[in-house]
């Protein structure tokens, strides 16, 4: 079953881009929430995504993501998230979607 349609106009408003996690830590009593500083080419920017289950704050940094930029900041246990990461999730797993190839931080997603 296909969800709401969106047009292509309305897609195309979003700004997706590669990102670099250059700083990733646990979010103190969140059991799932890890804080990230992400180099979206321009200028950083902080994420705070529910992956702590999936991914070691170790093992994300360095990682080149898939991010949306331009979306309104939502604010989780007080912490505000101005990008958001995107990732696959299925029954039992949450996977980072990653460029297959070396891209520079900031590439813009087509």
């Amino acid at each position: 079953m296909l969800e709401k349609i969106v047009s292509f106009e309305e897609f195309s408003k979003m700004d997706l881009r590669i990102g670099k996690i250059t700083k990733a830590e646990p979010v103190p009593q969140s059991r799932n929430l890890v804080k990230m500083m992400i180099d979206i080419g321009d200028e950083p920017r902080q994420a705070v995504a529910g992956i702590a289950q999936h991914y070691s704050p170790k093992d994300l940094e360095g990682k080149h993501v898939a991010v949306i930029t331009n979306l309104q900041p939502k604010k989780m246990f007080g912490i505000e998230s101005n990008v958001m990461i995107l990732a696959a999730e299925d029954e039992k797993t949450i996977s980072i979607l990653t460029p297959d190839r070396p891209v520079k931080a900031g590439s813009k997603i087509r």
